[in-house]
C-alpha cells in the first residue's frame, strides 16, 4: 500500500512522466570565471518530456534546502539552461550554471564566484542539482537529485 501511495504521489507531482535519474559527468569553469559548464547524463530524454516549457533547466542548491519547486526561495543556488550534445558516446547534456546568492530585497541577487563561492563549497562534500520544468498551470516537474562533488567545483575555481 505504501509503495502504491509513493508511486501515485510521484506521478501526480511529475504529471505522470517518469522521474529522471541524472548522473554527473564533468565540470569546468567558463572563461569569465562566473559560470560552470556541467555535463551529465539521464536515463530518459529530458528535453522531450514536455512541449514548450517555461523555466526548463538545471537548478542546484548550495545549502541543505532541496526544495526545487517554482517560487520556493533558495538563498544560495545555481541555475542554467540545458542542451543535449550528440556525440560518439551516445550523447550527454550540458548546462552553463551560474551561482547566485539572494539579497535582502525580493528579486535582488548577487552572482557568486571566485573566493565567495569557493568559501561555500569547501564546507560541503557535494551539492545537489535537479532538472526542473515549469509547465502549464504552474505545475513543476523535478528529476531525482544529482550529487555534484563540491571538490570538482573547487578544483575548477582553483584552476582558473
Amino acid at each position: 500500500m505504501l509503495c502504491a501511495t509513493i508511486f501515485s504521489v510521484s506521478c501526480s507531482t511529475n504529471h505522470g512522466r517518469p522521474t529522471a535519474t541524472l548522473h554527473f559527468g564533468t565540470v569546468e569553469i567558463t572563461p569569465s570565471g562566473f559560470g560552470f559548464l556541467m555535463t551529465f547524463t539521464s536515463d530518459i530524454d529530458l528535453l522531450a518530456l514536455f512541449g514548450p516549457a517555461i523555466g526548463e533547466g538545471l537548478v542546484c542548491a548550495l545549502e541543505d534546502d532541496q526544495d526545487f519547486s517554482i517560487g520556493h526561495y533558495l538563498k544560495r543556488s545555481g541555475r542554467g539552461s540545458v542542451r543535449f550534445i550528440d556525440d560518439t558516446t551516445g550523447g550527454h547534456y550540458e548546462s552553463k550554471v551560474i551561482f547566485r546568492e539572494a539579497g535582502e530585497l525580493q528579486g535582488q541577487e548577487n552572482i557568486l564566484g571566485g573566493k565567495a563561492l569557493r568559501d561555500v563549497l569547501v564546507k560541503r562534500e557535494f551539492i545537489v542539482c535537479a532538472f526542473r520544468v515549469n509547465t502549464t498551470g504552474n505545475r513543476t516537474y523535478v528529476s531525482n537529485v544529482m550529487h555534484v562533488p563540491a571538490s570538482d567545483l573547487v578544483q575548477a575555481i582553483d584552476a582558473h
